[in-house]
């Protein structure tokens, strides 16, 4: 008898006790925003991680001083806590952790692997605006929608306390000033590995994707580097005027469900369109 194949052992980031958590209030959860975390629960149990919830008492996580500095502004308070929950979860027996935001779409789970070339890692973003002339512009940044840190990183200690001396020297925080402003900003010079299938589309790229012409959005999906899996969904901007789109409950919940059924592909496609500048 032939003798049986023998099977590549798992590595061992692949046999790492990972959990994946997030946070979100639990009263007037809008229906996308309850979609959004179902597909990241979907994914979580599809890769055999563990995941676990927090309600507003997340918030606690941040000190009442910084809190008071954020004033109304969540997402500073979202930005350290994040990292304060990360350090007790890996202190709690966990190998790794993975916060995912709550207004992120898993849109094709199967491709959503998060590898690890370091102990930490953030994501890759593509912000598109026009500017006074009508033209497009894109940079590149750092965005921290999806989080991912290992036991026993040199860097956790570090971010957490970045945050709070950038809180204790600014009389008020902003939106991006613990996250992507601080983030983009340290990697200009202490260079890091982002994850490159994890997506942002602005309320303005969403409305391109429903009523077109995909100006932005095609500008966006040709400065890619890989296609995405995922997306945040900018839920910070909803109720709000954007670039003068309307960011209603309908908006939101109509890409979701074009999103999902397509598997990402009516952004994806667009890498590849005809005449695709390279990035």
């Amino acid at each position: 008898a032939g003798r049986a194949p023998v099977q590549p052992a798992a590595s061992p980031r692949a046999r790492m006790k990972t959990i994946v958590y997030q946070s979100y209030r639990t009263q007037q959860v809008p229906a996308w925003i309850d979609t959004c975390m179902g597909t990241v629960r979907g994914w979580a149990a599809q890769q055999g991680y563990d995941y676990r919830f927090y309600d507003d008492g997340f918030f606690a996580y941040a000190p009442d001083w910084f809190r008071d500095k954020a004033q109304h502004a969540v997402c500073p308070v979202t930005d350290l806590a994040r990292l304060v929950v990360a350090r007790e979860l890996l202190a709690q027996g966990y190998e790794r952790c993975i916060w995912v935001d709550a207004d992120m779409l898993v849109f094709d789970p199967q491709n959503l692997r998060i590898g690890l070339q370091q102990d930490f890692m953030f994501c890759h973003e593509v912000w598109v605006w026009a500017d006074a002339q009508g033209s497009l512009q894109r940079v590149h940044r750092v965005n921290n929608s999806v989080t991912v840190f290992c036991r026993g990183s040199l860097h956790l200690d570090f971010f957490i306390d970045a945050c709070l001396r950038i809180a204790r020297h600014q009389p008020q925080l902003g939106k991006l000033d613990v996250g992507t402003r601080f983030l983009s900003e340290l990697r200009r010079i202490l260079p890091f590995a982002l994850l490159e299938n994890v997506g942002l589309l602005t309320p303005t790229m969403m409305q391109e994707l429903l009523q077109g012409p995909p100006l932005h959005l095609q500008a966006y999906a040709q400065s890619l580097r890989e296609p995405l899996a995922c997306a945040n969904l900018c839920g910070s901007f909803q109720g709000q005027p954007f670039q003068g789109v309307a960011t209603s409950d309908a908006l939101y919940g109509s890409v979701v469900d074009l999103l999902l059924a397509s598997r990402g592909a009516v952004v994806n496609t667009l890498r590849r369109a005809p005449g695709a500048a390279p990035t």
